[in-house]
């Protein structure tokens, strides 16, 4: 196992990962977890409190981090399907009604019963499908025990493979859907098969592989694969799947469709523009607290069209409430 060096130190190294042993978690029950396309370092919980880059997964017992291996160039590609998720899925909760909330790359903390972190896990989505009546992580994360579970985790597997790792974890926890995606676009790494979305479903405390969502009413692994992999607009097909599911969950969640809440007919009395910013502020509140949305705030008065929905996929990926701001600053530059 490496030292304890930032991860962003290592990306130019030049290391052959077919020849890598595999880096491997043994849980106290003997249980071993395993994560393809991954290396380890040495971080103490100190240290991953300060730490900024990514990760996958951190081990308390034996103060190990977990990172992509490929992160440097496959970033791109791997962040991409958060984002396009988080639109999607709006414009269903918009069709429906409803408010859905999504919190991208939030950190997830289990801790013994005198409170110390034994495990913590990032995954690169996690959906909310009733905010109102839930406990919502903050911004310093969810923890296990106190806040709600998400209805839906999506794992984007570009160059790992989390059937190995992090999908049992996510059982041991009671995830009840977990979402894999991996990407259509290539890479020589690639270590979970074909592009596709596989749909695993908690049942007692293993997953079950289902061709379609349960969360999301019938929306099928096909369906948000293609989705997830269209880069120059919807499709049809894309557009009357998110219209059928948005017709199930209207019926599921007691709304009335489009017109069927206080929130989003005043957003359309305000106009749409004025409701995209609310929401985005919102989101930015929940990730990084309120200052980080007051001065967002005032950065989105003068921006529309296509520039708000960049400022959700920003959202999702900034790693901090600086780099969140400092990005819509450039765009607006």
């Amino acid at each position: 196992m490496s030292s304890t060096i930032p991860y962003q130190e290592h990306t130019t190294e030049s290391v052959d990962l077919a020849e890598e042993e595999v880096p491997t978690i043994v849980l106290p029950n003997g249980e071993r977890l395993e994560f393809p396309g991954c290396r380890a370092y040495k971080m103490s919980l100190s240290e991953l409190e300060e730490y900024e880059g990514r990760y996958e997964y951190w081990y308390g017992p034996t103060e190990t981090l977990i990172v992509v291996a490929d992160e440097p160039r496959v970033s791109g590609d791997h962040e991409l399907p958060a984002p396009y998720l988080m639109q999607l899925v709006q414009q269903i909760a918009d069709e429906c009604g409803a408010h859905f909330v999504p919190f991208g790359t939030v950190s997830i903390w289990d801790a013994n019963a005198e409170g110390v972190p034994r495990v913590v896990m990032r995954p690169d989505q996690c959906l909310y499908l009733r905010p109102q009546s839930e406990r919502l992580p903050d911004k310093d994360g969810l923890k296990l025990g106190f806040h709600t579970l998400p209805d839906v985790v999506l794992e984007v597997d570009h160059t790992t493979d989390i059937r190995r790792g992090k999908l049992h974890q996510y059982a041991l926890w009671g995830f009840p859907e977990v979402w894999v995606e991996v990407p259509e676009a290539y890479t020589p790494s690639r270590r979970a098969g074909k592009p596709r979305l596989t749909i695993y479903v908690l049942e007692g405390r293993q997953y079950r592989e289902e061709e379609a969502s349960r969360a999301l009413a019938g929306w099928t692994a096909a369906e948000i694969h293609r989705a997830l992999n269209e880069r120059l607009g919807w499709s049809s097909e894309t557009t009357a799947a998110l219209l059928r599911v948005a017709r199930a969950l209207t019926a599921r969640l007691g709304t009335a469709g489009p017109e069927g809440t206080p929130r989003l007919r005043m957003h359309r009395e305000k106009g749409r523009e004025e409701g995209k910013r609310d929401l985005l502020c919102q989101q930015a509140a929940l990730r990084f607290g309120e200052d980080v949305a007051r001065d967002l705030a005032s950065l989105l008065a003068d921006m529309a069209g296509e520039n708000l929905t960049h400022v959700g996929g920003w959202i999702v990926t900034s790693h901090s409430g600086d780099e969140l701001l400092r990005r819509v600053r450039e765009n607006r530059a």
